[in-house]
C-alpha cells in the first residue's frame, strides 16, 4: 500500500506542474525495508583502532550562555611496527590507543577493530627486502609522456639508429640519457 502526496498550493501552474511530479516520483510505502549497512573504514578525525571521535560538548560563559564546541580526541599520525609483517605500519590513532598497544599488542588490537594491517601504508624492514634494495641500484622512474613512446616492435627498435633514453640519478638529479653515455 504506497500513499502519494500531493501538493496543496494550486497559485502557479508551472511550478504547480513541477512540484507535482517530483511528488509523484516520491512516494511512502507502509511498510519499510531495513537499510542496507555498508562497512566502510572510518575516516575523518577518528581513531583506527578504537574507533574514537569527537565529543559533543558546550562552553559554557560567565553569563551562563552556551556555545557548541567539539571535544576532538588527541590523534597522531604514527608508525608502529608490526612484528608479524616485519614493517613499519602508519597508522592515525589517539594517544589512549598508543598505550593500548603497548598492553595489548598491535596484532590483537587491529583483529579487534577489524583492520587489515597488511592494506595500510607501510615501510618495509623485513632482511629479504633489505638485503634486495642493498643489491638494486634505485631506478628513477621515468615520465610517462616518454614511456608511451617508445618503440614496442622489437625488429624496428633494433635496426633503428635511435638509442631509447633511460633515467639515471647523477649527483641526485634524474638526468635522461641513451644508453651508450
Amino acid at each position: 500500500m504506497a500513499l502519494a502526496l500531493q501538493p496543496s498550493c494550486k497559485l502557479h501552474t508551472s511550478c504547480n506542474r513541477g512540484l507535482l511530479q517530483a511528488f509523484q516520483r516520491c512516494s511512502i510505502s507502509s511498510h519499510t525495508r531495513r537499510p542496507q549497512t555498508l562497512s566502510v573504514q572510518a575516516s575523518g578525525r577518528t581513531c583506527q583502532l578504537t574507533g574514537k571521535k569527537a565529543n559533543n560538548g558546550y562552553v559554557v560563559t560567565f553569563s551562563h550562555k552556551r556555545n557548541k564546541k567539539l571535544q576532538h580526541i588527541n590523534l597522531q599520525e604514527k608508525k608502529v611496527y608490526w612484528p608479524e609483517g616485519s614493517r613499519w605500519v602508519k597508522l592515525r590513532v589517539c594517544t589512549k590507543a598508543l598505550k593500548t598497544i603497548e598492553k595489548k599488542g598491535l596484532n590483537a588490537m587491529a583483529r579487534e577493530a577489524g583492520l587489515d594491517l597488511s592494506k595500510l601504508p607501510y615501510t618495509d624492514v623485513s632482511k629479504n627486502r633489505l638485503e634486495y634494495l642493498a643489491k638494486r641500484e634505485p631506478a628513477p622512474p621515468m615520465p610517462r609522456k616518454i614511456a608511451l613512446r617508445r618503440m614496442k616492435d622489437p625488429e624496428k627498435l633494433a635496426a633503428s639508429k635511435k638509442k631509447p633514453l633511460v633515467a639515471k640519478y647523477l649527483l641526485g638529479n634524474r638526468v635522461y640519457l641513451t644508453r651508450d653515455y
